[in-house]
């Protein structure tokens, strides 16, 4: 299949997995939803390790590294499904969809030497970020969304772009001694067992009525097919296509809050949204 329909496909899925934990997240909670989603995943991450017989690796020098990317998923996704349930998605999706830009940053201090390309598309991702910011305040408060709610909002989108790029850049420290999939599948059990422990000191158990079962299963099997997805069309030539289609997901979650929620979006708003999202693909397909 043509990497651009893989990464279209990644796009779809993740965008897909992130609007549905709108209402999931609303019903059960940011953490029973994600400990849910992140067990499904896991399971069919597995699965797919096990017929694909991948050869597994055990580095313990690097495990750490492993292990920050399994913590840092967890409080990644639980930021981002608590920042969309909150909402506005037209506001909390593009800024952590604006995650890159710390992610070329991070790797600028450590002596990288972005193109001009790269710095324009930071530049211009920055402003996009700080024009959905500034047009969703106006649009949002005074219409059932306080200021200083808002502004929480903002904040935990923040910390959720954080967490974004530092799963990002443990990710790529990872994969040259363990590779993409082994990263992904460990990285994800290691969230797993984090949020158990989560858990466990809150001597709570997660409980999950039988109702929301069946979205949960679509979420969590939507969110692992994802990236399988997108390392399926990583592979040989055009995998820089399946890394700026892919980039897209966070449009897909934006325009399906624009179509079902009917989430009030302004033509500046629109302007940031899209300029984060052409300036991510670039630095996507650059990376």
């Amino acid at each position: 299949m043509n990497p651009a329909l893989w990464g279209g496909l990644s796009a779809l899925s993740l965008g897909t997995a992130d609007f549905s934990a709108r209402f999931s997240t609303r019903a059960l909670g940011a953490d029973v939803v994600y400990l849910v989603v992140l067990g499904i995943g896991s399971v069919i991450l597995t699965t797919w390790i096990m017929l694909g017989d991948t050869a597994l690796v055990w580095d313990r020098q690097a495990v750490w590294l492993l292990v920050i990317n399994g913590v840092a998923t967890a409080l990644m996704s639980m930021l981002l499904y608590t920042g969309l349930a909150r909402g506005p998605i037209s506001v909390v999706a593009p800024i952590v969809a604006a995650h890159p830009v710390l992610v070329v940053l991070f790797w600028v201090l450590l002596g990288a030497t972005p193109s001009i390309i790269q710095w324009l598309a930071m530049t211009g991702t920055v402003i996009g970020a700080v024009l959905v910011a500034r047009t969703g305040d106006t649009l949002h408060v005074g219409t059932g969304v306080d200021r200083g709610g808002f502004r929480r909002t903002l904040l935990i989108a923040a910390g959720a772009c954080v967490a974004y790029a530092v799963l990002l850049i443990s990710g790529q420290a990872a994969v040259p001694v363990y590779g993409e999939m082994q990263t992904l599948w460990a990285g994800r059990l290691i969230g797993l067992v984090f949020l158990a422990l989560v858990f466990a000191s809150r001597r709570r158990f997660p409980r999950v009525p039988l109702k929301w079962w069946p979205l949960l299963i679509a979420q969590g099997s939507l969110d692992a097919g994802g990236y399988l997805f997108l390392f399926a069309g990583s592979h040989g030539e055009g995998r820089e296509i399946a890394a700026v289609t892919g980039s897209a997901f966070g449009a897909v979650t934006v325009l399906l809050a624009y179509i079902f929620l009917r989430e009030r979006i302004g033509r500046v708003q629109w302007l940031g949204i899209w300029l984060i999202f052409a300036c991510v693909a670039v630095l996507a397909g650059g990376s």
